[in-house]
């Protein structure tokens, strides 16, 4: 390094090179030293800034001193703190890097030196700097190794047009300034450790409340699909909990007898989860959904090959229950061929897969569930009795609705609640009007029925309170008309005790009388204050939605 100085030609300005490992006075080095303690003894930003600028005030004699230091998110070099004259001009300054003499020193990494501010035309505001009433400035770029980290600007009158610094000057500055810019990586580098474990234990607290949340809600879960949807009262109901409490626990085959919508596979869910298999699978299978021709390869799983369209192995569903809980629901539906198989496994706890024949071992709790009058089925020839026997080791009667009538307002209150929940509505209060009315009904789809009927009601209730206009009982076919008495209807066979019905009023059905009953009301506008939209308490474009989905039109709802 030679210390040589370079005049930049057709400006005002001297750049200088760099400069030669220069012994230092000892008359100055105490001074830098204490000042470069100073820089290198903080770890906050500020701090190290206010170090650097006593420092150039004490050794060099600075009447104005300045640190920017670089922005990478912006690309700019923003003042962090600025002393003595120009202050008020350049305290808050945030220039761009390609900006200017000072960017021009950040960018090359270059010391300038500037005799007379004022003549100097290429900085960022010229005519700011003038009215500033800067000298002689001296600009070092702030280099942390390789690193750029912003510059440090000094106006000291030991310089100026006839007085240029000296190499031993800048090697002073030089030194101090590459000390300034490491204490600045120090403290930038603090600062985002600082940030990032700040983040770390946010992100830890976050992490242990999704924990709890997560334990809270399988607790919800496991209270949802125990005896959380079961809800009631009445003595029917508790005899069903008392034997479901007293069988959990154990191994043995349960079979649940009920009519269609009773709750029967919450139930089963009930059993899985107050058992030693709760952790592992729960796998339901509907019976009468299966083609018969499907229900062995379903059942039982298949090997590749082992017919048309088999193209690899698949386990069936015992194998996926396997060391968890497998639910047959509708088993009276299973054709006695495929009810032979289920029999043999029972018996052996092995399967075979169709086209393999390697057995394979598993290890199920069984929960089966009909609607059908088993013993008459074994009479008819339609159901084996053998089966019949394995299956019936722990036979629980499920109730249908009408014979517990106390329970309804219960269960109706219960499964108001849930819906408003799901679809963000709030209803307060069903009057006792509806009560009474949904209490004398006889409910011949059950539980599931007065899902669906609560449902819409829910959906009409823009106003948070259920009425009995919204529940309609009275357009139900008359064959669901509220039961003339109190008697239970005969029992016996699950189907001939359910009056023929094309099916129970769907969540789309009641979504598409909510929407006109609110067009009807609004007659016709969507939006607006006292629109459809408002009354539901949807958005505009989500009621569109809706209605184009479900076939609504506006013409619709005024014309019905």
């Amino acid at each position: 390094m030679n210390g040589d100085t370079a005049h930049d030609s057709g400006s005002h300005c001297w750049i200088y090179d760099e400069v030669a490992s220069l012994p230092l006075p000892s008359v100055v080095e105490e001074q830098m030293l204490v000042a470069l303690r100073r820089v290198t003894a903080t770890l906050d930003v500020q701090a190290v800034c206010e170090a650097v600028l006593d420092g150039v005030e004490r050794v060099f004699g600075a009447t104005s001193s300045w640190v920017m230091l670089h922005e990478p998110a912006s690309h700019t070099l923003r003042t962090v703190l600025f002393r003595g004259r120009g202050a008020d001009v350049y305290g808050d300054l945030q220039i761009p890097v390609e900006s200017g003499i000072v960017g021009l020193a950040f960018r090359r990494g270059e010391i300038h030196f500037i005799p007379d501010a004022s003549q100097e035309d290429r900085w960022f505001n010229p005519d700011r700097v003038r009215a500033s009433g800067l000298r002689s400035v001296l600009i070092f770029p702030l280099m942390a190794g390789a690193r750029r980290m912003g510059v440090l600007g000094l106006d000291s009158p030991q310089f100026g047009p006839g007085c240029r610094p000296t190499a031993i000057d800048v090697k002073r500055l030089e030194v101090f300034a590459a000390q300034a810019a490491i204490g600045v990586l120090n403290a930038r580098l603090h600062q985002a450790n600082r940030q990032e474990r700040a983040k770390m234990r946010a992100l830890l607290r976050r992490h242990r409340l999704l924990r709890r949340e997560v334990v809270d809600l399988r607790g919800e879960v496991r209270s949802a699909y125990s005896f959380g949807p079961i809800v009631g009262k009445s003595e029917a109901i508790r005899q069903v909990l008392l034997e479901l409490e007293q069988v959990a626990a154990s191994d043995v085959t349960v079979l649940l007898l009920g009519e269609t919508g009773t709750g029967k596979e919450l139930l089963a869910r009930a059993v899985h989860e107050r058992s030693s298999r709760a952790a592992r699978p729960f796998v339901p299978v509907n019976c009468a959904a299966l083609p018969e021709n499907l229900v062995e390869s379903e059942m039982f799983g298949y090997e590749r090959g082992a017919f048309t369209g088999a193209n690899m192995r698949k386990p069936g569903r015992f194998e996926l229950a396997h060391r968890g809980t497998l639910f047959l629901d509708e088993i009276g539906d299973l054709p006695l061929h495929a009810q032979a198989k289920l029999l043999r496994v029972l018996q052996d706890r092995e399967v075979f897969r169709v086209g393999s024949t390697q057995g394979v071992k598993v290890d199920i709790r069984l929960v089966a569930a009909t609607n059908q009058d088993l013993p008459a089925r074994v009479a008819e020839r339609a159901f084996r009795d053998d089966l019949f026997y394995r299956l019936s080791v722990f036979p629980i009667r499920v109730p249908p609705l009408r014979e517990r009538p106390e329970d309804i307002p219960l269960i109706a209150r219960h499964l108001a609640l849930e819906c408003a929940k799901r679809i963000g509505r709030r209803v307060t209060a069903m009057s006792d009007e509806v009560l009474d009315a949904l209490a004398s009904y006889s409910w011949p789809g059950n539980v599931r029925e007065l899902q669906n009927v609560v449902e819409r009601a829910v959906i009409l209730a823009a106003s948070g309170v259920i009425t009995p206009e919204m529940i309609r009982l009275d357009r139900l076919p008359a064959a669901l008309a509220p039961a003339a008495s109190s008697e239970p209807p005969p029992r016996g066979n699950g189907d001939a005790a359910q009056p023929t019905r094309s099916s129970a009023t769907t969540f789309a059905e009641a979504e598409r009388q909510a929407i006109l009953h609110a067009l009807r009301r609004a007659e016709g506008r969507v939006s607006g204050p006292g629109g459809a939209a408002a009354l539901l308490g949807l958005k505009p474009t989500t009621l569109h939605a809706k209605m184009k989905r479900l076939g609504v039109s506006r013409g619709d709802a005024l014309h019905s």
